[in-house]
């Protein structure tokens, strides 16, 4: 059996060993694959304009890169739990070049099989993506063979795993043998917290926090940059310092200290949280990231949509033109849509709109909404439009003639772009005079209602607009755009989950070791099974919390921009997102405790 032999067979032998390593260079290259797919799909490359495309293909850098560092930062972990294994193999006569060119072979090996599944299972896993797509965006994709994505990545990864079986060799742990052999026995040694950067941190990121909720309009671009950079680092330190300080000093609490299994939960966590600093601040920043691209494109999606869904009426025409009223009628009666009509007038004086009360009722009641009784005075009309930013005013003058303003009502029969209210009868002066006429659908399905809208939408008239048409307009050419944007987002939190997965299974070694000797004391097994969930959990929630309340932040600030307070559609995106990390964590912690059960008793 000659070097190479030897390292094949090792490497297969040892499957457990190299599992972590191996799923993660795999999640890598089914990733890449699958976005891949829709980079060169028909559907996509032949409809999207130049800007999304050469968005696309930044995405797609963007993913490699991003496997780049993920595969790179997952192989120097996983040399780090190997000491012991280096130390054995040259006490049997292995020198420090061969070890280092059993991790080339090694790692080809494994990035060899990585690709070929990946790309296995991303043909599988874009199929999914493909009918999710269909189901939820209605982004309706044909079926192809995706060559061309399958020549890029294997083309891409086989490079990507030469030049880090190359690079790698270079992170081999510098140590002798003896060294090498009581890596898991070596204490943790000690460290120093820094008051001045834990107290920093919270100054930084409440900094901040303050400039990005205090910016309003045009002023969240100008503060965008800084804000970034102090909560980063803000955040560094945070990980680095604070959270260290605030496990000292609950050590140093005697009665939480000794508190069942508190003692053994934070004897260790420091440590942990000083190992894991670099993997919570990867994921905090990635998961911030993710949280603020995807709520912003869902974000500006239901504000453009929002403004459209909240107006009553399915179709109206602006300016009451005969030709364009007799061309809905026909169109409508083309498509079997039927509907109720009302004609109405208001009117505009510098930056007041107005409707006398009759004709705002008669509106009213074609919509079912109810009516108002102005009694001679003033009603200021509000709107659910996102928009709005209405405030109250006083009074309203026309003509010389005060009406005071009584009270406020929320009312989307007329588009409120300025101060609007609803007059008596008998106002004097009627300013300039508009008129519109409304279509409420009676009957008639909603593909019929945007197939009418089409039809009307190529007519040479801009007076014209159908609501179900509108958004579906919008939906269609937004929907490549938002998809891009959530599925690089997905791919980025899952792989932020993985880097804490799979620092997690790294440790699993001094965990077992460690969990043994207790439970030879007696420990239960419902005390290592609470002992190891909340140190699970504590993995899992810890940067999860800290890009959660990043991200409502970021989400708060970029709603901002438009004028507007935090939209549901953030809180939607943010949840979603949540619940994901917490089905992670259960998952993932049950398979945690079986491994180290398992170790434990035998």
């Amino acid at each position: 059996m000659n070097f190479r032999q030897f390292v094949v067979r090792n490497t297969m032998r040892n499957k457990h060993l190299y599992l972590a390593y191996f799923l993660s260079t795999l999640f890598s290259v089914m990733v890449f694959f699958t976005f891949s797919v829709f980079a060169f799909h028909p559907s996509l490359s032949d409809g999207l304009n130049q800007a999304v495309q050469i968005g696309m293909l930044g995405s797609a850098v963007l993913i490699y890169g991003f496997a780049f560092f993920f595969v790179m930062y997952s192989m120097g972990v996983f040399l780090q739990s190997r000491k012991k294994e280096f130390g054995l193999l040259m006490i049997q006569g292995m020198s420090p070049k061969q070890l280092r060119r059993m991790v080339f072979i090694e790692n080809l090996v494994i990035g060899f099989f990585a690709t070929i599944f990946g790309s296995l299972f991303g043909v599988a896993f874009s199929q999914l993506i493909l009918w999710l797509s269909r189901v939820t965006l209605g982004i309706d994709f044909n079926s192809y063979f995706p060559t061309n994505s399958l020549l890029l990545t294997v083309l891409s990864f086989s490079i990507l795993f030469f030049l880090i079986s190359f690079f790698i060799q270079f992170r081999l742990p510098k140590l002798n043998v003896q060294e090498l052999l009581k890596a898991g026995e070596l204490g943790k040694g000690s460290f120093k917290v820094s008051a001045i950067k834990s107290i920093l941190a919270v100054l930084l990121i409440g900094g901040g926090y303050g400039v990005a909720l205090w910016a309003k309009g045009t002023a969240v671009v100008g503060a965008f940059l800084p804000v970034v950079f102090i909560v980063v680092l803000g955040t560094s330190f945070l990980f680095n310092q604070s959270s260290l300080f605030i496990i000292e000093r609950m050590k140093k609490r005697a009665s939480f200290f000794w508190k069942k299994t508190n003692m053994v939960v934070l004897s260790d966590l420091a440590f942990r949280m000083k190992d894991n600093a670099r993997s919570f601040f990867l994921v905090s920043v990635i998961s911030t990231v993710t949280f603020a691209a995807i709520g912003t494109l869902y974000g500006v999606q239901e504000i453009f949509l929002g403004g459209i869904g909240v107006t009553p009426y399915s179709y109206s025409v602006m300016g009451n033109e005969p030709q364009d009223i007799a061309a809905v009628d026909q169109v409508l009666d083309k498509h079997h849509i039927e509907a109720e009509k009302v004609s109405f007038t208001y009117y505009t004086n510098e930056q007041l709109q107005y409707i006398t009360e009759s004709e705002f009722n008669k509106v009213a009641q074609t919509f079912d909404e109810e009516t108002i009784k102005t009694d001679g005075q003033a009603v200021q009309l509000s709107s659910a439009q996102v928009f709005d930013n209405s405030q109250q005013v006083a009074s309203v003058e026309i003509d010389g003639q005060t009406y005071p303003v009584e009270e406020m009502v929320e009312s989307d029969l007329l588009a409120v772009y300025m101060t609007t209210v609803i007059l008596p009868d008998s106002v004097s002066s009627r300013g300039n005079v508009y008129q519109d006429t409304y279509w409420k659908v009676t009957k008639g399905s909603k593909e019929a209602q945007i197939a009418a809208g089409q039809e009307l939408s190529e007519l040479e008239t801009y007076g014209i607009q159908s609501t179900e048409y509108l958004k579906d307009t919008i939906i269609k050419g937004y929907a490549p755009i938002l998809f891009v944007g959530i599925f690089i987002g997905i791919v980025f939190f899952v792989s932020a989950g993985s880097f804490l997965y799979f620092r997690l299974y790294s440790d699993m070694d001094n965990d077992i070791e460690k969990f043994k000797m207790i439970y030879k004391l007696g420990l239960s097994k419902k005390e290592l099974k609470k002992m190891v969930y909340q140190q699970v959990g504590i993995l899992f929630f810890t940067p999860i919390t800290v890009s959660f309340v990043h991200g409502a932040v970021a989400l708060t600030a970029m709603y901002h921009l438009f004028g507007l307070g935090m939209q549901i559609a953030g809180w939607q995106v943010l949840g979603v997102f949540l619940m994901i990390q917490f089905i992670y964590y259960l998952i993932a912690r049950i398979f945690y405790f079986k491994k180290v059960y398992r170790g434990v008793i035998h």
